[in-house]
């Protein structure tokens, strides 16, 4: 660009919410540039203004081994693997890039929680085998940074993570919940702008001491969704968590079936629940699930609408969704390596198969961003 351009235009021009990959290559054509793109005002804007970047798959899998994490010297160990795939209208034909892992690194297998603006969050342990804590990852896979928060050990701890909508901030939430005694649930807040844990109100109680909370949690609208059982009431209850106001919502309770088994995703900016189910005949079990969207219509009390059926489907492997809906499938067999990862077509009900063969498959959906740019790989203790 012309040195005859005063700087202020350029760096109109440069908002412009270019590609993520084209603003990375931009600051190396001047320290001017860099500086702009690195500032945290350019990356707020950028994130706050991200509509059209691509979307990509994260698919992190395993190959080799026997299917433990802990082997004979003379067995192959498992390795973790990550590739991306772009989510857009030639989906499946794109070749899948391999993704270089975290930097920062986690004991084991870390869980893949969710993904929020382009940042994905991974649960686990530091490696440190004296005073080892629970550690929480935040990554982009697009531009390879990433940061560790610590956990300090306290009771049941339920983890939330997301990008808060207002200010681009990532923001971890610690549910604090004593089983079994009469303190009440406590909430702490981890801003990574501040880089230090505050206490939050539980303005909205859980209604029981005894809930199970699952694995898996869904960003929607700026919003955390967790799906929990009462062991009391034999109830499934979703739990939400406002990131901008840091308020809890009115616990959400839906249709439950006796004899079903749910858990929670996402479909674009929709919440689904996922309601696994098994078709007892004379012949044999035929499993399948029903797919049901939370509509909230402007109300306090949302309602559920099932939008499909899928055959022929085990619990826990509909692992994700494609932006247009459709099912992605992990079809590892049961104690093997030897499963590959799928895509079910909903309008001709055919397989499309990835060419991706592994086991323990994960799935999160992002989009490119600038967060962490402006960050070094590190662990805030």
């Amino acid at each position: 660009m012309s040195d005859n351009i005063p700087f202020e235009l350029q760096a109109e021009i440069i908002k412009r919410v270019l590609p993520v990959k084209s603003l990375i290559r931009f600051r190396s054509v001047s320290k001017q540039w860099k500086s702009l793109i690195d500032s945290s005002e350019f990356i707020t804007h950028h994130t706050l203004n991200n509509k059209t970047q691509p979307q990509h798959l994260l698919v992190r899998y395993i190959t080799g081994g026997t299917g433990r994490r802990f082997v004979s010297a003379d067995t192959c160990l498992p390795e973790d693997k990550y590739v991306s795939i772009v989510d857009d209208d030639n989906f499946p034909h794109h070749k899948f890039s391999p993704v270089v892992p975290p930097t920062v690194k986690l004991l084991g297998r870390p869980y893949l929680l969710d993904w929020s603006h382009g940042l994905v969050c991974l649960l686990g342990c530091t490696r440190d085998r004296v005073n080892r804590k629970k550690l929480v990852v935040v990554w982009n896979p697009l531009i390879g940074k990433s940061v560790g928060i610590e956990i300090p050990d306290r009771a049941d701890i339920v983890i939330g993570f997301g990008v808060c909508p207002k200010t681009s901030d990532p923001k971890i939430l610690k549910i604090s919940c004593f089983v079994n005694s009469e303190a009440e649930a406590t909430a702490e807040v981890f801003t990574l702008s501040s880089g230090a844990w505050r206490n939050v109100s539980m303005n909205m109680p859980f209604k029981s001491k005894l809930l199970q909370f699952f694995n898996t949690q869904v960003v929607v609208d700026g919003v955390i969704y967790w799906l929990s059982y009462d062991n009391i009431t034999d109830k499934f209850t979703i739990y939400s968590f406002d990131l901008a106001s840091e308020e809890f919502g009115e616990a959400v309770d839906f249709p439950y079936s006796f004899g079903r088994l749910y858990n929670i995703s996402k479909i674009n900016d929709s919440l689904v629940v996922l309601s696994h189910h098994c078709l007892v005949t004379i012949l044999t079990p035929k499993p399948f699930c029903d797919v049901l969207m939370m509509l909230k219509n402007g109300v306090s009390k949302p309602s559920f609408t099932k939008l499909f059926t899928v055959n022929d489907v085990q619990v826990n492997s509909m692992i994700g969704f494609r932006k247009n809906g459709q099912p992605i499938m992990d079809r590892t067999k049961t104690h093997g390596y030897d499963g590959e990862l799928e895509v079910y077509d909903l309008c001709s009900e055919r397989i499309n198969v990835l060419g991706i063969y592994g086991s323990l498959f994960r799935v999160s959906s992002f989009t490119e961003s600038l967060l962490l740019l402006n960050h070094s790989d590190s662990i805030i203790h």
